[in-house]
C-alpha cells in the first residue's frame, strides 16, 4: 500500500450534540460508517473491488454529506477501469469537500486517461496553489502535454530526494536534450542514495555515470534506459511511483481515510474518541494460523520464548514479520510465508530476533536467536538471505550503532551474560563487551534491554534488566551510560534504577513530551510495576503516576511492553503483556495517556479473547495510518491486532535514508536517531528504532516542523513535513576548522578555513601503539595561513577580518597577528599549506617567477584532466569513484608530465586543490576495520626499467580549501622519464598543478600587524553553496545568514560576549572560547605597512596560535568546552598528571571572561525551542 494523505481531521466517533450529550440514533449510525469504512479500506487493499463497493455503498446510505464514501467508491471505480462511474461518485466527493487534495488528484487521474488534458490540468492546478509542495500534483502536472516537465521533475527531486523514480526521469530527460554535465550530476546524487544494485543494473549504471561524464549523450542515454528498465522491477522503484501517484490500474489513486468534521466529537471528549477505537483480531485467514503452539513443558515459564519481529525486509514499504522461527512477506493486511524462499530455517526453537541493515547495503538483515545458538541472515536482495554464524543465544537481541562508527553493533541479552558484538563490516561481529564496559558483574545473566540517548549527549545508551536474583524470579535493571569511542560506564548506582528489583521488562519512550526519554518497567511478581521519569540528565525518578499502572497490573507478570500512540493524539500510550494473576484473568492491559490524568487502563477496546501474551510488537500491518499490534499469545501462537479507529486523528510517518555512498556517518536507516517534532502547541520526541517512525498529531492539520538528530549527531531540519515523509541525509561538514572572511573593498567574502593542524581529541584512523586508537597531537597549535592574492583590501585605514565559527566545534584562539607581505609582482608567493605533523611552524615562502603548466594529465584510467589543472579557476580534477566514507574514494592517480625536466635542480611541485576529510567517527570506523585504510598522498617517479616507485611516501594534503602544497623534486628522479604521479584514496580535489625552481632570491618585506580591535558576538550560520559547480569545495555567502541554531549544543563555559583583544597578544594560555554561530570580528591598523614601491604587490598571511575541538561524537571530550587545553599538554584530554594552570592570573582569566554557560538544552536542544523559516535573516 502506498502513502496516504488525507487532508481533513475527523474522529471515527459518535456526533455529540451542542449540549454535550450524544444522539443514540446518530451514535449508531456514526459507529456503523466507521464499521463499513473499515472493512472498505481492508478489501481495497487485498484487492477486493466487488466487496469494497458493497461496503462504501454503506458508507454514502450512513453518511451521505460525507465526502469519504463517494471518495473511496469512485476509487473502487477508478482502479476497476470503470471511469465514467468513478467521475460521478469523485464528483459528488469533491462537492462535499472541495479542499480535498487525494480527491482533486484522482479526478484529474480520470479526465486524463479519458483524454481530456485541459480538465486534468485545472484539477491539478487547484491542488498545488492549496500546496505548491505536493510531489503527486507536481508530478501529475508533469505528466500533461504542454508543461515544463523538466522544473517539475526538480522540484519534485527536491522535496522528495528519496524517490527515485523522479530522478531517473531528469536524468532521461537531461540526457535528451545533450545536458550531459547535469545529467551527471544526478546519477552522481543518486548513486549516493541507491541500495547494493544486482550486477547487470550495476553495470548500466557504471556506463551510464561514465559516458555522461565523458559528454557522450546518446551513449549515456542508451545506458540510463536499460538501467531505468532494470530498476522498474524493484519495490523501490514501485513504492516510489505509487508515492507520486504514478501508478495506474490496481494501484491507481488514494483512498480518503477520514470523515470531515461535521462527524467529530469536541476536542474535550477525547476519552470517548478512544473508547470508539477498537482492536480487532484479523489472525483467522491472515496467513499466520499454521504457526505452531510452544511446548506443554514451557506452559509456565515466564521467559518470553518466541521470537517476534517486524521490519520492512523486501522494501516495499509495507511490514514484513518474522514469528516463532518463521518469515512472513507482509501483502496489504496479509501474511505469506518465505521461510524456505528467504533461507532463513534456523535450528531449534526460534526465542529471539531482530531486523537491521548490518551491511549497509539498503536492505533489512536478520538476527535470530535459538535454543541452540544464533546467527545474522544478511539480505542479498529478492528476497532471500545469506547466514552468518553468532554462535551466542538470546532472550532479547538489538540492532544498534554502539559505537557510533555508522554501522549497526549487536546487544544481545542473554541468561549467561550479556554479549556486545562490535560489527566490523567485513561480514563479521567481534565480541567486545567487556572491552566496551557492558560486561555485567559476576556471572548475572540478561534478559530484556533497550537503547535511548538518555541524558542528550548524542551517544546511544543501554538499559538492561538482569535475570534472576530479584523478586518473583525477576531481574535487576542496569544502566550504561555512553562515554565515546565505544566505551560504557555502568552509572546505575547514580541513576535512580538500582534499587529496581523483579523486573521483567523495559520499554523506553517520552511519555510525558518533555523531549527526554523516559522508562516502563515491568514486574515479574506482579507488584513492582514503574514508570521512571527522566530529570533531563539520564537519572530517574518514579513517576507519581505509578500507582494507578500499579493497581491494575497487580498480580501479572510482565513479559514484555512497549510505548505506542495507538489514538494518534500525540501522546504515547502503553501497551503490556505478560500472565494474568489468576487463571482466566486479564494479562493484557493496554493504557491510554491522557496528558493530564495520566494513564487510564483502556482495554476494553482489546479482543476479550486473548488473555494473556509473552510478547509484543506494534506496526502498521494494515497501512492506513495508525498503529497495530501482533501479539504473541501465552500459548506461543501470533494474534494480529488491527487498529480500527486509530487514525481519526492526523499522522506523520518519518523515514529515515542516509547516504549509502559518500558518508558513512549514519547507519542505512538511521537506527539510533532522534526525531523531534512540533505541530503547533504539540511537541514530540522519538527515538528511531525502525525504518517508520510514527507520530500522532491530533486534530493538527499538519506538523509545522521535524528535527532530525543523525546519529552522528548532525542536525536536518524539514518544514511543513507531509504525513508520509521521506528524510535523505544531507552530505555536509559537520568539521572542519572555522572560517576567515576578509573585507574585500565591497563587500566580507569567504577567504578559506583556518586552525587546520590542532584537531584536538580527533581519532587519526590508525591504531596506536599501544593496540589502542591513536589521536591527534594537541601541539600542533601554530598556523600560517597565505589570505588569497588581492582579497583583502583596505577600509577606512584598516584591515577588517572576521573568524566565524560555523560548524559543530569549539575554538580556542590564544593569539593571531596579521603579516603584510610586499614583494616584486614579478613573483608569486606560496606557503605550504599542507595538513603538518606536530611541532612548531616556521614561516617559509616559496617564491616562483616562471611556472611550468603540465603538457599532459591523466588519472588512472586515461581520463584527461589536463583542461582543470591549468589554471586556478574553479575547474577541479573530478573523476574520483566514492566508497562507502566521506574523505574515502578509490585508489586514484594523478599521473602529470611537464615534459622534460632532466637537469633540472631545485625543482619543486606545486598542488592546489581542497580535501574533503574524513571526520572523528570515520577514522574511529577505520581504525577497526580490516578493508577500509586510508592511502596517504605518496609521489612515485618511473625508474630505468618502467616501474614506478615511491620517492616521497608522504605528501601531507591540503589544510582544507583551495590550498596550495609543496613537494621538493630535486634529485627524486631515478631516470630520464620525469613522469609523476601521485596516488592516494583520500577525497583531494585539484585545481591547478606546476612545477618550478625557486633557487632565486627577490627581496621580500614583511610587517607584523597586531590586532587593534577584537569583538566576540552572536552572528548565525552563512548560506553554504559549492564554489565551481558540484565538485568544488564548499563555500559561503557571508552576507546571507541564519540566525537560527544549527547544530546540537556543546556544553561549557564559553568566552562571554565582548571586547577580546586582551586575549590574544601572546600565547598565554589566556584564549578567546567560541563556539556555533559565534563571530569574532577583527581590526588591523593598516597605517603601519609601507607604501609600495612601483612594480611591487602586496600579499598577506594571518598568522594563529589556536587549537580547534569538533563535537563528534567520537572526539574525546568533544561534546563539551573542557577540558580546556594549554601549551604544556602532552595529550588530550591529558590524565591526571597534568592539569590546566591555576596561578592567579589563569584563575582570573576563568573567573572574568569564561561566563557565557551553554548546555545540553540551549539552542537546539531547547525541548519544544523551534526557530522557523522566517529566522533566516540578512547579516548586520
Amino acid at each position: 500500500m502506498g502513502p496516504r494523505h488525507p487532508r481533513v481531521i475527523g474522529l471515527l466517533v459518535a456526533v455529540a450534540c451542542r449540549g454535550g450529550t450524544p444522539a443514540a440514533n446518530t451514535a449508531a449510525r456514526a459507529d456503523s460508517a466507521v464499521t463499513a469504512r473499515t472493512w472498505g479500506l481492508a478489501h481495497l487493499q487485498s484487492g477486493q473491488l466487488p466487496q469494497a463497493e458493497t461496503e462504501f455503498r454503506k458508507v454514502i446510505a450512513l453518511a451521505p454529506d460525507q465526502a469519504l464514501g463517494y471518495a473511496d467508491l469512485g476509487l473502487v471505480y477508478l482502479r476497476g477501469g470503470r471511469y465514467r462511474e468513478a467521475e460521478t461518485q469523485l464528483r459528488r466527493a469533491a462537492e462535499l469537500d472541495s479542499a480535498n487534495s487525494d480527491v482533486a488528484l484522482m479526478l484529474a487521474k480520470v479526465y486524463q486517461l479519458t483524454g481530456r488534458a485541459d480538465d486534468a490540468r485545472q484539477e491539478i492546478e487547484r491542488v498545488l496553489r492549496r500546496d505548491s509542495t505536493d510531489i503527486r500534483g507536481l508530478y501529475a502536472l508533469s505528466a500533461l502535454p504542454g508543461t515544463d516537465r523538466e522544473s517539475l521533475l526538480r522540484r519534485i527531486v527536491a522535496r522528495a530526494p528519496v524517490n527515485i523514480v523522479a530522478r531517473l526521469e531528469l536524468i532521461d530527460l537531461l540526457l535528451a536534450r545533450g545536458a550531459t554535465g547535469d545529467a551527471a550530476g544526478e546519477l552522481e546524487a543518486l548513486q549516493r542514495k541507491l541500495p547494493q544494485l544486482p550486477r547487470e543494473a550495476a553495470r548500466f549504471f557504471e556506463g551510464a555515470l561514465r559516458a555522461a561524464r565523458a559528454g557522450h549523450a546518446a551513449e549515456a542515454a542508451a545506458q540510463a534506459t536499460r538501467f531505468d528498465r532494470a530498476m522498474e522491477v524493484t519495490a523501490a522503484y514501485q513504492v516510489g511511483l505509487q508515492r507520486l501517484g504514478g501508478a495506474t490500474g490496481p494501484l491507481a489513486g488514494y483512498p480518503v481515510l477520514t470523515f470531515n468534521q461535521s462527524m467529530a466529537v469536541p476536542t474535550e471528549d477525547a476519552r470517548a474518541v478512544a473508547a470508539a477505537i477498537r482492536f480487532i483480531d484479523v489472525t483467522a485467514g491472515s496467513g499466520l494460523e499454521t504457526v505452531e503452539a510452544l511446548p506443554d513443558s514451557l506452559a509456565g515459564s515466564l521467559e518470553r520464548g518466541v521470537a517476534l519481529a517486524t521490519g520492512d525486509y523486501d522494501d516495499d514499504a509495507v511490514e514484513d514479520l518474522y514469528v516463532a522461527g518463521r518469515l512472513f512477506r507482509g501483502d496489504r493486511g496479509r501474511f505469506i510465508e518465505t521461510t524456505a524462499n528467504a533461507v532463513v530455517a534456523v535450528r531449534g526453537r526460534a526465542v529471539a530476533a531482530a531486523f537491521g541493515d548490518c551491511d549497509n547495503d539498503g536492505r533489512l538483515d536478520l538476527y535470530v536467536a535459538t535454543t541452540e545458538g544464533g546467527t545474522v541472515f544478511r539480505n542479498t536482495g529478492g528476497g532471500r538471505f545469506k547466514d552468518v554464524l553468532i554462535p551466542s543465544p538470546a532472550t532479547k537481541a538489538l540492532f544498534v550503532d554502539l559505537d557510533h562508527d555508522g554501522d549497526l553493533d549487536l546487544f544481545l541479552a542473554r541468561p549467561a551474560g550479556s554479549r556486545a558484538y562490535r560489527n566490523m563490516l567485513d561480514g563479521t561481529f567481534q565480541e567486545a563487551g567487556a572491552q566496551m564496559g557492558l560486561a555485567v558483574p559476576g556471572s548475572e545473566g540478561s534478559r530484556d534491554a533497550s537503547v535511548g540517548d538518555f541524558d542528550g549527549d548524542g551517544r546511544n545508551d543501554l538499559v538492561v534488566v538482569t535475570a534472576g536474583g530479584g523478586e518473583g524470579g525477576g531481574g535487576h535493571v542496569r544502566y550504561f551510560h555512553n562515554l565515546g569511542q565505544g566505551r560504557f560506564e555502568d552509572a546505575t548506582a547514580t541513576s535512580g534504577l538500582a534499587k529496581v528489583v523483579g523486573a521483567g521488562a523495559v520499554a523506553v519512550g517520552d511519555y510525558d513530551n518533555d523531549g527526554f526519554l523516559d522508562l516502563f518497567v515491568t514486574s515479574l511478581s506482579g507488584s513492582q510495576a514503574t514508570l521512571f521519569h527522566n530529570r533531563g540528565d539520564g537519572t530517574f525518578e518514579p513517576d507519581r503516576r505509578t500507582a494507578g499502572l500499579r493497581q491494575e497490573l497487580r498480580g501479572v507478570a510482565g513479559l514484555d511492553a512497549a510505548f505506542l500512540d495507538f489514538d494518534n493524539d500525540g501522546w504515547l500510550d502503553l501497551i503490556v503483556v505478560g500472565k494474568p494473576a489468576t487463571p482466566g484473568g486479564r494479562g493484557v492491559f493496554l493504557f491510554r495517556d491522557d496528558e493530564t490524568r495520566g494513564f487510564e487502563d483502556v482495554s476494553s477496546i482489546l479482543p476479550d479473547s486473548l488473555r494473556a501474551g509473552r510478547a509484543v510488537a506494534v506496526a502498521d500491518v494494515d497501512q492506513d495510518g495508525d498503529l497495530d499490534l501482533v501479539v504473541v499469545g501465552w500459548d506461543g501462537r501470533p494474534h494480529v491486532l488491527r487498529n480500527d479507529g486509530g487514525n481519526v486523528n492526523q499522522y506523520v510517518d518519518v523515514r529515515l535514508a542516509a547516504l549509502r555512498q559518500g558518508s558513512g556517518k549514519s547507519n542505512a536507516f538511521a537506527l539510533g536517531a532522534t526525531l523531534e517534532l512540533r505541530a503547533r502547541d504539540l511537541y514530540q520526541l522519538r527515538q528511531v528504532t525502525d525504518r517508520v517512525t510514527h507520530f500522532g498529531l491530533g486534530r493538527r492539520l499538519k506538523a509545522d516542523v521535524l528535527r532530525v538528530r543523525w546519529p552522528n549527531g548532525v542536525s536536518q531540519t524539514v518544514y511543513y513535513p507531509g504525513s508520509e515523509q521521506d528524510v535523505l541525509e544531507q552530505q555536509l561538514l559537520k568539521g572542519s576548522c572555522p572560517f576567515l572572511y576578509v573585507w574585500d573593498g565591497r563587500a566580507f567574502t569567504f577567504a578559506t578555513d583556518v586552525m587546520w593542524n590542532s584537531a584536538l581529541g580527533m581519532p587519526l584512523g590508525i591504531m596506536g601503539s599501544e593496540g589502542g586508537i591513536a589521536s591527534a597531537s594537541p601541539r600542533a597549535s601554530q598556523e600560517y595561513l597565505r589570505i588569497p592574492s588581492g582579497l583583502l583590501q583596505p577600509r577606512d585605514g584598516r584591515y577588517e577580518l572576521r573568524l566565524t565559527e560555523e560548524l559543530w566545534e569549539t575554538a580556542y584562539l590564544d593569539e593571531l597577528h596579521l603579516l603584510v607581505v610586499d614583494h616584486p609582482d614579478s613573483i608569486q608567493l606560496y606557503l605550504n599549506e599542507r595538513f603538518a605533523p606536530a611541532g612548531p611552524s616556521a614561516l617559509r615562502f616559496y617564491q616562483v617567477a616562471q611556472p611550468r603548466p603540465p603538457v599532459a594529465a591523466t588519472d588512472e584510467l586515461g581520463n584527461d584532466l589536463l583542461p582543470a589543472l591549468r589554471a586556478q579557476d574553479d575547474v577541479y580534477a573530478a573523476t574520483l569513484r566514492p566508497t562507502r566514507y566521506q574523505g574515502l574514494t578509490e585508489l586514484h592517480d594523478l599521473v602529470l608530465d611537464f615534459g622534460n625536466l632532466a637537469g633540472r635542480d631545485s625543482l619543486f611541485l606545486f598542488l592546489t586543490g581542497w580535501i574533503y576529510p574524513t571526520d572523528a567517527s570515520i577514522n574511529f570506523a577505520l581504525a577497526q576495520s580490516p578493508l577500509s585504510q586510508v592511502v596517504p598522498l605518496h609521489l612515485q617517479v618511473k625508474d630505468r626499467a618502467g616501474v614506478w616507485r615511491t620517492v616521497i611516501p608522504d605528501l601531507g594534503f591540503p589544510a582544507g580549501k583551495n590550498k596550495t602544497i609543496i613537494a621538493d623534486l630535486t634529485g627524486k628522479f631515478l631516470s630520464a622519464d620525469t613522469r609523476i604521479r601521485i596516488r592516494t584514496n583520500m577525497e583531494v580535489y585539484w585545481d591547478r598543478a606546476f612545477v618550478a625552481a625557486t633557487r632565486g632570491a627577490s627581496p621580500v618585506t614583511v610587517t607584523t600587524l597586531h590586532p587593534r580591535a577584537a569583538d566576540l558576538h552572536y552572528r548565525g550560520f552563512s548560506r553554504m553553496y559549492r564554489k565551481g559547480g558540484r565538485y568544488g569545495p564548499q563555500w559561503y555567502a557571508y552576507d546571507e545568514v541564519s540566525r537560527e541554531p544549527a547544530w546540537a549544543p556543546i556544553a561549557g563555559a564559553f568566552t562571554r560576549y565582548g571586547d577580546v583583544l586582551p586575549l590574544l597578544d601572546a600565547p598565554d594560555d589566556r584564549y578567546v572560547i567560541f563556539g556555533p554561530g559565534d563571530e569574532t570580528a577583527l581590526q588591523f591598523d593598516a597605517t603601519p605597512a609601507p607604501a609600495l614601491p612601483p612594480g611591487w604587490t602586496r600579499d598577506f598571511v594571518l598568522y594563529t596560535d589556536a587549537w580547534m575541538k569538533d563535537a563528534d561524537l567520537n572526539t574525546a571530550s568533544g561534546g563539551t568546552v573542557g577540558p580546556l587545553p594549554f601549551h604544556g599538554m602532552s595529550r588530550y584530554p591529558y590524565g591526571s598528571d597534568e592539569t590546566y594552570p591555576t596561578d592567579a592570573v589563569h584563575r582570573k582569566f576563568v573567573e572574568t571572561y569564561n561566563t557565557r554557560l551553554e548546555t545540553r538544552d540551549s539552542g537546539l536542544g531547547a525541548r519544544g525551542s523551534y526557530a522557523t523559516p522566517e529566522s533566516r535573516v540578512p547579516s548586520p
